[in-house]
């Protein structure tokens, strides 16, 4: 039995990885790592393949794309019978649950390198119950719920991050906002008209945007933001603020803290999404998992908050 399987999605990153993957990771790893790899068909092929070559007895289960075939590879491996550890090369359109475990982003030499050389880490991860769904990343519902689902129904002419943007200002036009209502374990229930709610176990989505900054996976805890009403043009001008988590200071910005968190829609039927696949409509319930999740990253760690708060601090020099 090998150490390492690899779950290959070649249409992730507008259909980039397989030549990603045949000109620039398959050559490294040929005389390095002790292997086997399958390219992913359809949806939902990356958590059956995860989670059967986990009870085969694979070591590591590695996903090669973007966030949608980490998500899936990340179900596998905690479905199984058998434990294993999950990894990615980071060489999808968005990169941010890996991301947010301190595995290196987009370098590859790197992440070779953890593989071989790094260290197995625990993480918390979320759980839909209703859906019976984990994720490492944010759920959410509302206008980036509906930007989602555009989003994944894009034309091929517009995949990527073209196409995201395009879903972004598509919504913008259409998007009238949810009575929800939220019920979070540790703190006051928080209802009325909402844009956007935000539950996060990592801090970024959507290839960057840092919708929860103070999400943290190893606190067992969610991290939740929520928008209020507010007009088009100024929800136009909020979105880029989640890149640097200055959208924090909007007035029309609550946030909110649990490890148990109800979600309803009780006047209209609401789509959420967790890590960028549409799960359905509201109710929903979220929980956390703490420590659920063992992730193969480098030895020395570095975390995710301190790589990004560096980040920060050369930006504003």
């Amino acid at each position: 039995m090998k150490d390492f399987f690899l779950v290959v999605n070649p249409t992730a990153a507008g259909n980039r990885v397989e030549k990603i993957w045949t000109d620039q990771i398959k050559p490294k790893i040929d005389s390095k790592l002790d292997y086997d790899f399958e390219f992913t068909s359809r949806i939902g092929h990356a958590l059956e393949l995860s989670q059967q070559k986990a009870n085969e007895g694979y070591k590591v289960i590695c996903s090669v794309g973007g966030d949608g075939t980490a998500n899936e590879v990340i179900n596998g491996v905690l479905k199984a019978e058998k434990k294993s550890t999950f990894s990615a090369f980071t060489v999808g359109t968005g990169n941010d649950i890996p991301t947010v475990f301190g595995i290196p982003e987009g370098d590859i030499d790197a992440i070779i390198e953890s593989l071989i050389n790094g260290q197995d880490k625990k993480f918390d991860v979320g759980y839909c119950i209703n859906a019976d769904r984990y994720f490492g990343g944010v759920a959410s519902m509302g206008f980036d719920a509906e930007v989602a689902d555009r989003a994944n129904k894009g034309v091929k002419k517009w995949r990527g991050k073209g196409n995201y943007q395009r879903a972004i200002f598509t919504t913008i036009l259409k998007f009238k906002p949810y009575d929800i209502v939220i019920e979070p374990n540790t703190g006051p229930l928080v209802t009325g008209p909402r844009m956007l709610v935000a539950i996060a176990n990592g801090k970024r989505y959507g290839a960057g945007m840092h919708i929860c900054p103070d999400a943290d996976p190893n606190d067992n805890l969610f991290h939740g933001t929520t928008l209020r009403k507010i007009s088009r043009f100024s929800l136009l001008r909020l979105f880029p603020r989640t890149y640097d988590g200055s959208h924090l200071t909007h007035p029309a910005i609550e946030t909110f803290e649990g490890n148990i968190i109800k979600v309803d829609s009780p006047k209209r039927k609401c789509l959420y999404q967790v890590d960028g696949d549409i799960l359905g409509y509201l109710p929903e319930t979220f929980i956390t998992k703490p420590n659920f999740l063992t992730v193969r990253v480098p030895d020395p760690w570095i975390s995710y908050a301190d790589i990004w708060e560096e980040t920060l601090a050369e930006k504003k020099k």
